[in-house]
């Protein structure tokens, strides 16, 4: 029986209220990005507020409309590190929220927002040199055997946990494929996996992973760059 595929979800970064990572001068207005990945075959969109992940600002009401336009599902993240982020996230019926790296310092908040979202929750484990982070907030929360301890509900229930290489995001480094399987075996739900993708072969490696658990990557520098197209992705990944 061949091996499932690998989810791609491309990533639109949203800052003042325009799209972060378009580069060359190309279109920065989010909804027409997001809708240029769904054009070349994109079933997600990985959709981020990163003035509320660094606490400069936000673009909810934005990002709201976005979730309910697009024609695919979208994975809203990028900030939600409290209860009130939670539930205004919630409630914009984003297909998927993630929980922020942050709010694993808080096990009450991450329970709460597995029951409030049930298998709609990703939760974000930001990791550095073994160490969970939080970017934005400069929070080093710990080993991450110790974070887990902390937060069972993460090896027990679950659905789906967001693995960022902290020390590879956006650097086009190459994908660490041992962190990623390693949290694999560790957490409960399925992972995505985040950071250091640089090459189509980074993503038949990565599906490689997929019955070990590494079921969805986020494509981001490597994507806007053209490391690669889409499409290309896509047919590796399949």
């Amino acid at each position: 029986m061949p091996s499932p595929s690998l989810t791609l979800l491309p990533a639109v970064d949203v800052a003042g209220g325009r799209a972060a990572q378009v580069v060359d001068g190309g279109p920065d207005d989010p909804g027409d990005v997001a809708r240029g990945w769904v054009d070349q075959g994109a079933r997600w969109i990985h959709l981020v507020d990163l003035d509320l992940a660094f606490g400069r600002g936000q673009n909810g009401e934005l990002l709201a409309g976005l979730v309910r336009d697009l024609p695919v599902p979208v994975q809203l993240s990028g900030g939600v590190g409290d209860h009130a982020s939670l539930e205004r996230a919630a409630g914009t019926g984003a297909a998927r929220v993630v929980l922020a790296s942050s709010a694993l310092a808080d096990p009450t908040l991450v329970e709460h927002a597995h029951r409030l979202l049930g298998e709609r929750l990703v939760v974000a484990l930001d990791l550095r040199d073994g160490r969970v982070v939080a970017r934005g907030t400069g929070l080093d929360l710990g080993p991450l055997a110790q974070v887990l301890a902390r937060n069972p509900v993460l090896t027990g229930e679950v659905a789906h946990v967001l693995v960022a290489d902290a020390g590879r995001d956006g650097r086009r480094t190459g994908a660490d494929l041992a962190l990623f399987a390693d949290v694999a075996t560790r957490v409960s739900g399925q992972v995505t996996a985040s950071g250091g993708v640089a090459s189509l072969e980074d993503l038949a490696s990565l599906r490689g992973l997929t019955d070990r658990g590494v079921t969805h990557t986020v494509l981001g520098a490597a994507l806007y760059h053209g490391s690669f197209t889409l499409p290309q992705a896509l047919e590796v990944t399949r």
